[in-house]
């Protein structure tokens, strides 16, 4: 009989290293620490932090669209060109003498400053930043939940590898208590063989029952480190801190109604995905429309020194003009503009397919998504059904 509850401690042995069905009800205080130190420690994580950053960069600079752009620009250079220049000739009434006759050429040389102040605001956009807006929204949200099914995934990986340490805790007491009772039942066998009331043969199937025992001695040993090494990598805690944490093991018991798969964090974020996509097809869409922006502008513009020579004027010559300067200051502009984009090469055209292409692979990601945790769902309560038919086996022997 001690053999035969042996054997099946034996054969259970690699389900209890990779499974915790035998785990603490919910997380004790004790483990917090540990759970927030592997959150803060894990790269994933902050990565996945900073890509929330990201985003809301993103998102004010959409909503900075809207807000006025304001630009100053103050210039000094030097002018020097020839030209021609025909005016209608005109006749003086007494003289009879023609002016302007014929193209007149010159050369003119000048030096310019110019500062100025301009401002513009988009007051319609075609929906486009409104779109933005709301397809960055939804892009955070997604990112925030992807983020907390990180956490509670890290979360659940910690408190499993605890458990599987605390069931090995049970397995080595398991173990020494099973190495007792052989070396009582050995004692007996030799008794009993020297008498004659027994075979040999039971003598080698307690020692083989022993060898195996010290090899499942060894493969626990070897198991307990590694995982005290996966959690120094989780918490990057040291060793001896790991080895305080000690709790008994319950047995877990898992309520045989599921919830739906589409309230787990992952399949949100993928619903907060595809109304993203949903306003960035719109904001695509929104381009084809109209942009309307309100502008104005203040300035000074001085042209000093500058000259002028025309050549060959009739009955003059050659003509030497010049100025001190020509000066606008203050000067001012407002108004309002309207850009429309008539031909933009199928640009438009081509990032409206791009939108729908999207919409319709995060649609196959979240059905895929859904299949398979529901898949996961129904082997979690299968592997469960068959922990439990294992774990009264194991009692009742």
């Amino acid at each position: 009989m001690l053999v035969k509850k042996i054997s099946c401690f034996i054969f259970l042995m690699p389900f209890l290293f990779q499974n915790t069905t035998f785990g603490q009800q919910g997380i004790s205080p004790q483990l917090k620490e540990f759970i927030q130190k592997a959150i803060q420690n894990n790269s994933d994580i902050k990565n996945s932090y900073l890509e929330n950053q990201k985003t809301l960069l993103d998102k004010n600079s959409v909503s900075g669209k809207l807000l006025p752009h304001i630009s100053a620009m103050g210039m000094y250079g030097y002018l020097n060109a020839s030209g021609e220049l025909d005016l209608p000739t005109k006749t003086l009434p007494i003289l009879g003498l023609n002016l302007f006759e014929g193209a007149q050429k010159f050369n003119t040389s000048s030096q310019v400053g110019f500062a100025g102040v301009n401002a513009t605001q988009v007051i319609f956009s075609g929906l486009q930043i409104t779109n933005g807006k709301k397809a960055l929204d939804e892009k955070y949200k997604a990112q925030q939940l992807m983020t907390e099914a990180g956490y509670e995934g890290l979360a659940q990986e910690v408190v499993q590898t605890f458990d599987q340490i605390m069931l090995l805790k049970e397995v080595d007491a398991l173990i020494a208590d099973s190495e007792k009772r052989l070396n009582k039942e050995h004692l007996k066998v030799v008794k009993a063989i020297e008498n004659g009331l027994a075979i040999p043969y039971d003598r080698d199937k307690i020692k083989l029952a022993m060898l195996e025992l010290e090899s499942k001695k060894a493969e626990s040993t070897n198991s307990r480190e590694l995982l005290y090494f996966k959690l120094e990598e989780l918490t990057k805690m040291p060793l001896d801190s790991l080895k305080t944490v000690s709790y008994p093991l319950e047995l877990a018991i898992v309520d045989p109604v599921q919830p739906a798969v589409e309230n787990r964090k992952e399949m949100q974020a993928l619903a907060s995905s595809q109304r993203a996509y949903e306003y960035v097809l719109k904001k695509e869409k929104g381009a084809k429309l109209p942009q309307i922006f309100a502008f104005g502008s203040a300035f000074y513009f001085n042209a000093f020194d500058t000259k002028f020579k025309f050549k060959d004027v009739p009955l003059a010559g050659d003509l030497n003009l010049s100025a001190n300067h020509f000066q606008m200051a203050p000067g001012f502009a407002v108004g309002v503009g309207v850009k429309w984009d008539v031909f933009d090469g199928n640009q438009h055209r081509n990032n409206i397919k791009k939108a729908n292409l999207d919409l319709v692979m995060n649609q196959n990601k979240w059905n895929d998504t859904r299949d398979k945790l529901m898949l996961l769902q129904r082997k979690t309560n299968s592997d469960y059904q068959l922990s439990m038919k294992k774990w009264r086996c194991m009692n009742s022997r």
